[in-house]
């Protein structure tokens, strides 16, 4: 079975509704962002290169959640273009099948799937890591008080105060991860050229492991410092983080966490998650196509509307289904993979029957 010139004329319409689509998402939420956090990017030293590289960090992540929608959304979009101009008929009437026409969708759309996986191991955890590391990564909670964060080496940063678009943190004490050293300084500011915390007034460093000795072995004083730290490193936009994710972990890293942390059910639900996230786009179009088509000769709102249900339907599934493995009543394997299996047999079966 080669390519015919139908099946180029279809990825063609395909290709445009996902163009379309992909700009619209894009739009409607640059548009409602920039209004929900105009106070914010007003505040960037630089409000141009800010607010460049704060949705240049932001954005990727925001459309790869809505990956699977937009495959769905063009999908849909590109079959009811042919539909509304009796293009499949004209197939039909030729002798070529619903199924063996609509290949030339379903086949791309399996494809972008297949690449969103691509895109989660090799560019998002980058990307996300780069985040991390600048000031203009943090979606929101960019100011805050009395904050306590725990970085990469272990070591505890409890904050008084921090100010992502001014750069600067405020009562700032580290203590270090074996707990015998603090570092105590009334302010930090973040160097770009570095990619540092640095002291801009004398700061202190306290050994509790002498001051906590039996026998005093020094005269109690701390050591004193200005520059750069000691120890610990922590990112700027770890401050906005009420609680890590692992979008800076790639596939394969999270697999291996995964294995050597089997107890962590969490982490093992949020892998298989991971893994079928960007194939749901064309499960659940097949599940669309299916039912609107096997009802074509019936009302159109209703078809439309059953195949918007199987969208929600598998939503709700997945929360489930997830939440019962993060409980325990299912491996996370089995948890998280219930839901596109159950969806994908049905898909199956109804877009078979078109």
């Amino acid at each position: 079975m080669g390519v015919k010139r139908f099946d180029r004329y279809f990825l063609w319409v395909f290709i445009q509704s996902f163009v379309l689509v992909v700009a619209l998402f894009t739009t409607v939420f640059l548009v409602v962002d920039v209004l929900l956090n105009l106070d914010k990017i007003q505040a960037f030293q630089d409000v141009a290169r800010g607010a460049t590289l704060f949705y240049a960090f932001n954005l990727p992540p925001v459309l790869y959640l809505l990956y699977p929608f937009m495959l769905v959304a063009a999908g849909m979009f590109a079959v009811a273009r042919l539909m509304r101009s009796r293009e499949l008929l004209l197939m039909e009437a030729a002798g070529v099948s619903r199924k063996r026409a609509l290949a030339a969708v379903m086949i791309p759309v399996l494809l972008l799937g297949f690449g969103g996986l691509v895109l989660r191991q090799a560019v998002l955890p980058q990307l996300a890591q780069e985040a991390r590391e600048s000031p203009y990564g943090a979606f929101e909670f960019r100011k805050g008080k009395r904050i306590s964060v725990r970085d990469d080496q272990g070591n505890v940063w409890f904050v008084r105060r921090y100010d992502l678009d001014k750069r600067s943190l405020e009562g700032v004490r580290i203590l270090r991860a074996d707990g015998l050293r603090l570092i105590v300084a009334k302010e930090l500011t973040w160097i770009d050229e570095r990619s540092t915390w640095w002291a801009p007034r004398t700061a202190e460093v306290h050994d509790l492991a002498a001051l906590t000795a039996a026998e005093n072995t020094g005269d109690g004083r701390p050591d004193t410092f200005d520059g750069d730290l000691p120890y610990g490193h922590l990112y700027p936009a770890d401050f906005a983080r009420r609680s890590r994710s692992y979008s800076d972990r790639t596939l394969v890293e999270l697999m291996q966490d995964s294995w050597a942390a089997r107890a962590d059910r969490e982490l093992g639900v949020n892998l298989w998650h991971e893994l079928w996230h960007p194939l749901t786009g064309v499960i659940l179009l097949s599940c669309g196509i299916g039912l609107i088509l096997t009802r074509s000769g019936r009302s159109v709102f209703l078809s439309g509307s059953l195949a918007l249900g199987a969208v929600i339907g598998y939503q709700i599934f997945a929360f489930w289904f997830e939440t019962m493995a993060k409980a325990g009543l299912f491996p996370p394997m089995l948890g998280a993979s219930i839901p596109p299996l159950l969806f994908t047999g049905f898909g199956a079966w109804v877009y078979w029957k078109t």
